[in-house]
């Protein structure tokens, strides 16, 4: 069997879930060439696999307070890098398309005829059994637009119907031994470096201790009782598994580590984005502190309470895997002529 695995580049965590995934089927039986698609921009944290086609595609940037600025992400999209995509990568070479929410792979195999799976946490929103927020309908219509397909995997901190499944947990974190060493974890990179270091060396917070991940820093540096670092997968496992708590938006991938490993959490979902608006409601749910503002005092205040939440969640890798290959094929109807 002949794959080709869209990747979106735009956050780590599809690079994280996804090369979880891509390890299983590459020693498949079955498997006899993985090829691999990224687009959205090069993953910061590094690429544990070769690349076989890389284009810039859709991405999301953002504005200031942790916003998602529209009028950039249009601006910016690489939508000649879509039309050369779709004309130059060999789609019907393949058996089977998977897509980790990667728009390039979908209307590629789409267009093709070839079968299709997409993977995801936005997936999930698609079924009428998960709890509705404000943009939820929204989200399903840019979800079909974007990354259309019928296979669909969901992924969620709970299993709200039968074709949504528990995270993908690193196998690092997994076999990690949690500790703590009274430090904290911030990652949120819909603010400025600027924006956070004023925040956390705040009077109500530079008693402690930060270490901030950053979307552009090269290299670490301090600034008074903050540590700024890049992106990099050892450093980022190691303070997830050393930390106090965890402080980031309400993304998927690291939410899930941090509620794996069983660490303090505080959520600030990016504003207008309705997947983490309705993460974060779900995780209010399973008693997670959120936030819709970087706000020093509010941190503050979590972190003199005492209450953590701990999802030991079960490993469904193998399932996913299992139900990305066993997913139907509907080929396209030709009409008949009349």
């Amino acid at each position: 069997m002949k794959i080709l695995f869209g990747i979106q580049a735009t956050g780590n965590g599809h690079i994280m879930r996804s090369t979880e995934i891509y390890k299983v089927l590459k020693q498949h039986p079955d498997v006899t060439q993985l090829d691999v698609l990224i687009s959205g921009g090069k993953a910061q944290m590094g690429l544990p696999f070769e690349v076989n086609y890389e284009y810039k595609g859709l991405s999301f940037y953002y504005g200031k307070k942790g916003k998602i600025s529209v009028l950039k992400s249009i601006g910016k999209a690489g939508f000649l890098s879509i039309a050369v995509a779709l004309w130059k990568v060999p789609f019907k070479e393949y058996d089977l398309v998977i897509s980790d929410f990667e728009p390039i792979t979908l209307w590629g195999a789409k267009i093709a005829g070839v079968k299709r799976v997409g993977i995801g946490n936005m997936y999930s929103m698609t079924s009428k059994k998960f709890p509705k927020t404000k943009g939820t309908t929204l989200t399903k219509l840019i979800t079909k637009m974007m990354c259309p397909t019928k296979n669909k995997i969901g992924m969620h901190f709970r299993k709200f119907d039968d074709f949504i499944y528990y995270p993908v947990i690193r196998s690092e974190i997994r076999n990690a031994v949690p500790v703590d060493r009274n430090i904290y974890l911030v990652y949120l990179n819909a603010f400025t470096d600027n924006e956070l270091l004023k925040c956390f060396t705040s009077s109500s917070l530079a008693h402690k201790n930060f270490f901030i991940y950053s979307k552009t820093a090269t290299h670490p540096y301090i600034v008074s009782n903050c540590t700024v670092m890049p992106l990099n997968n050892e450093t980022f496992t190691s303070h997830i598994t050393e930390c106090s708590g965890v402080i980031t938006a309400a993304g998927f991938q690291t939410v899930s580590e941090a509620l794996y490993l069983g660490k303090k959490l505080f959520v600030i979902p990016i504003k207008k984005q309705s997947e983490q608006i309705s993460n974060a409601k779900v995780l209010v749910e399973m008693g997670v502190a959120t936030s819709t503002e970087l706000d020093a005092d509010a941190i503050a205040a979590w972190m003199n309470n005492v209450n953590t939440v701990q999802v030991k969640f079960d490993d469904d890798l193998q399932n996913i895997v299992d139900a990305i290959l066993n997913a139907p094929h509907t080929p396209k109807r030709r009409r008949k002529a009349a």
